[in-house]
């Protein structure tokens, strides 16, 4: 073999493919859902500077009743036509509620960085990345 890997080497050829290792993929461990408490969604996350932050409330109750209210700032409340959702839990790190015929999802992606997406049934999508702007 030691022949082999030389006369390889000098004819500037990879070792015979009879003696490599058969390759094996490398298995990506998936990634593990964040729980974040209801308390990490709430509080105001701006867009930019010049644009209202929304402001994110959750009521006391606990479990299946828990809910965030989300207010809408008016620059995006005009173009969906709602400025207030009421979201329940829909995973760890996300919340939904729909009002009328618009659904609003809020997602965090870590501790002071979000997002939301609003859509429409008439086929309307709004998608804003939203950073923490609690002071």
């Amino acid at each position: 073999m030691k022949h082999v890997l030389l006369f390889s080497a000098m004819l500037g050829l990879a070792a015979a493919p009879a003696f490599a290792a058969p390759h094996t993929p490398a298995t990506v461990p998936a990634k593990a859902e964040t729980t974040y408490p209801t308390a990490s969604f709430t509080g105001t996350w701006s867009v930019r500077a010049e644009v209202p932050p929304f402001t994110v409330a959750a009521n006391k109750a606990m479990g299946p009743a828990a809910r965030l209210l989300v207010n809408v700032p008016e620059v995006f409340a005009a173009t969906i036509g709602e400025n207030r959702f009421s979201l329940a839990r829909k995973n760890g790190n996300s919340w939904s509620g729909t009002q009328h015929d618009t659904t609003l999802t809020m997602t965090l992606v870590s501790a002071n960085a979000g997002q939301i997406v609003i859509t429409n049934t008439n086929g309307h999508k709004v998608d804003v990345p939203l950073y923490r702007n609690d002071p």
